[in-house]
């Protein structure tokens, strides 16, 4: 009966277990990125990602997070490694919300600071971004064309 009763709790304990790390092993890589500001070390230049509204996340297919403190080190940082992204996230520059890199409209002047002096903005609707660009004198981005070029060739201003 002793040796029925420990069976008992040792195969609750093992499906216990194992509904736990099934539960704990899932990743909805639908859901935006949450970042611990202050303390998460940005993946392409070392630094502490501190600036919420500056912030840029991707997950990969299998799950992954990468984060950065500087949606032009997510640029970089992907052109390098070349990994299987599943998604790209970037903060709207006017609402600090998460929106998915690729319905975001860009623009990058060298008055803007960031983080890491990229000078990228990114707004969720173009209204946004147009007004950022005429203020000063920059062109407009897609996220495709910010992925195809050079960070350092991107025009920064209008002639």
């Amino acid at each position: 009966m002793k040796i029925k009763r420990q069976a008992a709790i040792i195969l609750m304990l093992i499906f216990s277990s194992l509904a736990l790390f099934a539960c704990h092993g899932e990743v909805d890589i639908e859901a935006t990125p949450e970042i611990a500001y202050g303390e998460v070390i940005c993946e392409q230049c070392g630094m502490i990602v501190s600036e919420e509204a500056q912030a840029a996340a991707y997950r990969l297919a299998d799950g992954g997070l990468r984060i950065f403190d500087d949606l032009g080190d997510m640029v970089l940082y992907h052109r390098i490694n070349g990994e299987d992204v599943y998604i790209f996230w970037v903060h709207d520059y006017q609402t600090g919300e998460w929106m998915k890199a690729p319905d975001a409209f860009f623009v990058a002047t060298d008055d803007l600071v960031t983080p890491m002096g990229h000078g990228i903005a990114a707004f969720t609707y173009e209204a946004g971004a147009e007004h950022l660009a005429e203020e000063h004198q920059a062109p407009i981005y897609r996220w495709n064309e910010l992925l195809s070029e050079p960070l350092a060739d991107l025009p920064r201003h209008v002639d």
